[in-house]
Order: structure tokens, then sequence, then C-alpha cells
């Protein structure tokens, strides 16, 4: 047997794992970051697999080893994006100081989330005018940051049948306001509205018994 190749999993009988396979998709998940951070960088206009395979410093072969296509990297790169917009570290494990909304912003508006942020808008607008994998994954991300919001709502007292459209309404007012704060850089007012939205929600909390 190779050495190396192939390692016990646990105890007798217990699965084993192919090393090679376990080399070949850590090596798949470095190519995936290397191509995710090229797309907030540049955006995916003009996006192939040569300069995508330029940017992570691989041949076009090499990546073509690894994502069949480009349209299912670029697939798997619109994923990890939407995964960063609009999330936050903690916030289903346990409530944030000043609540799971602030703790969203807070990320949304630092300069690794406006990056992310900045290709969200970008792939939703293009995902308005598809059906394929990019706009299955925009629809996708959305339910999942609303759930996540819904869950964070409903620990801070949020009756069930009010925390999903609330999540909604939440999320959605978000969007709007950081597209604002993109395309006008104006900080100050936007981060203000966002803190009178959030204060509206918490005295509403009041009602929630």
């Amino acid at each position: 047997m190779d050495d190396g190749a192939r390692e016990d999993a646990g105890p007798a009988g217990a699965q084993r794992v192919d090393g090679r396979r376990l080399r070949y998709r850590h090596r798949r998940e470095e190519l995936l970051r290397a191509a995710t951070e090229h797309v907030l960088e540049h955006g995916l206009e003009g996006l192939s697999l040569r300069v995508l395979a330029r940017s992570a410093g691989v041949s076009h072969a090499a990546l073509l080893h690894h994502f069949a296509s480009r349209e299912q990297l670029v697939a798997e790169v619109v994923a990890e994006v939407l995964d960063r917009a609009f999330s936050a570290p903690g916030l289903v494990a346990g409530d944030p100081p000043g609540g799971p909304l602030r703790a969203l912003w807070r990320h949304a508006t630092t300069d690794p989330g406006q990056r992310a942020v900045r290709l969200f808008i970008a792939i939703t607008g293009t995902a308005l005018y598809g059906e394929g994998e990019t706009a299955l994954a925009v629809r996708r991300s959305v339910r999942e940051r609303t759930a996540l919001v819904r869950e964070g709502l409903v620990r801070e007292g949020c009756p069930e049948e009010a925390a999903g459209p609330l999540a909604t309404l939440a999320l959605s007012t978000m969007r709007g306001l950081a597209v604002d704060r993109l395309l006008t850089g104006d900080a100050e007012r936007v981060d203000a509205a966002f803190e009178l939205f959030v204060r509206g929600l918490e005295a509403q909390r009041r009602t929630w018994g």
C-alpha cells in the first residue's frame, strides 16, 4: 500500500479516508478561496476559468481538474460570497452585544463585509434576469439569512408569528441602506438611519411581553 495514501479513521471497521482525496479536497478549497478573493476584488464581469487560473497561480487544466466548468466554479464562488454578506459570527450560537441586527450591520460595514455586500448587490441584480445557478444561490442565501435573523429575534422574545416578517423587513431595510452607503459614501447619515430603524424595533420589543 502506498505509504500515507490511506489512513484509518478510527476503530477497526471504521470508514477509511483516502489521503490523496483529502489532499485534493484541501487543494480544491484553496482554489475556491483564491477564486472568491479575485471575484471580491474584481467582480464577475469578464470572469473566465483562465483569468481565475492566473489569479490562483495554477494552470487552466488544474482548475478544470477541480471544477468541471466555469458555471460550476462561479456558482460555488457566488455561494461563498453570499455566505459572507449580511452574516455575523456567533449570530446563531448566542446573541451578540447590541442584538443580532447591530451585529449584522457592524459586519456589513467593515472593509471585508463591504466587499461581500457590494458583490452581493451586483449578483442580486444579475440574478433578477436569470434562472440559473446564480439566481438559485441568491434565493438560497436570502432564505438562510432571513432564517438566521428570525432565530435571533425569537431568542430576544419576538413572537414566532411576527419573527419571520420582521426578519424580512430588517434584511430588506439593511440591503437598501447598504446600497445607499456604498453609492453615496455618506456613512454617518446611513448609519443614523439604521440606528433609528433598530430603535423602532426595540420599542416594539416592549410589546412582546
